[in-house]
């Protein structure tokens, strides 16, 4: 929360109130007191649209925990402590990554971090058949409920831009990166070298197009309306908990008055989901 007031202190009219509190150290402030400052000077013109949006993103940044940003481990790219060089750096070019996990038995017992420049290095001194573990950094493991906030901090102070996210029972729960942290900020960070898919795709008619792992909190808010909550974070978990099953794809189901169409489906992963109201389309 501290560190949310002292960005907010560098926008126009919040940051005199910044100074103020910090003079005459009045009770404390809550978001929601900030977030209607921050709408109120919106509508007088004082901040743009945009600057708004960044301040209720700042906010929600020191409450949001890793296992909300992280990219789960079904969806990890890693590799093998027997994999050669050459063979990962194959990896590294078709999926674009700079860092990847390497791992002993499986996925749950990952032992480094191997970079993209270490092995251009090392195929170039050692050769390609050279065993990439040889070159892995070591990892950075951190519990699925720790605030981003804190673990932002732990990268600048450590300098390191990726850390294992591990669940209560030590099993690896997915990875998350420096760059996802501050899209959490920022919004997307999008170059020339991302080719997925958007996480979330207005079409026609109030209808959007969402990746599975797209968090309720934040569909909700481009929705305008509440969805369930429940022992689920995604949209992909709120479906499999309701149905209770993988569903198939083009299976739809209907919650408080949206329909969710099961449009992709990836193994047993939700991939792509079509949200729309009920009342559209409902006559066809």
């Amino acid at each position: 929360m501290l560190g949310s007031l002292r960005l907010l202190g560098r926008f126009g009219p919040l940051s005199r109130l910044v100074r103020a509190s910090k003079r005459r150290e009045p009770p404390q402030v809550s978001e929601e007191e900030l977030l209607a400052v921050a709408e109120a000077a919106e509508l007088s013109d004082s901040i743009e649209p945009e600057e708004r949006e960044l301040i209720g993103q700042i906010i929600e940044f020191g409450d949001t925990v890793a296992r909300e940003v992280m990219v789960p481990r079904t969806d990890m790219v890693a590799i093998s402590e027997q994999q050669s060089v050459d063979e990962v750096i194959g990896v590294v070019i078709q999926h674009g990554y700079s860092r990847v996990p390497v791992f002993r038995e499986g996925i749950d017992d990952v032992v480094g971090v191997v970079h993209a420049k270490d092995l251009m290095r090392a195929e170039r001194v050692q050769g390609g058949g050279s065993p990439a573990v040889a070159v892995a950094r070591p990892a950075h493991f951190v519990p699925e409920t720790k605030r981003i906030s804190l673990l932002l901090k732990e990268m600048q102070t450590e300098q390191f831009h990726i850390a294992i996210v591990v669940d209560e029972y030590g099993g690896t729960a997915g990875v998350v990166t420096l760059e996802d942290l501050i899209e959490e900020l920022v919004g997307e960070i999008v170059d020339e070298f991302d080719v997925e898919e958007p996480m979330i795709e207005r079409l026609a008619s109030n209808t959007v197009r969402v990746n599975g792992r797209v968090h309720l909190a934040e569909l909700s808010e481009v929705l305008r309306a509440p969805l369930p909550s429940g022992n689920w974070d995604t949209v992909g978990g709120l479906i499999f908990n309701t149905l209770g099953h993988v569903p198939g794809e083009g299976e739809t189901l209907v919650l408080d008055g949206w329909e969710l169409r099961v449009e992709r489906v990836t193994g047993r992963r939700i991939a792509r989901v079509i949200v729309k109201p009920v009342s559209v389309g409902a006559g066809e």
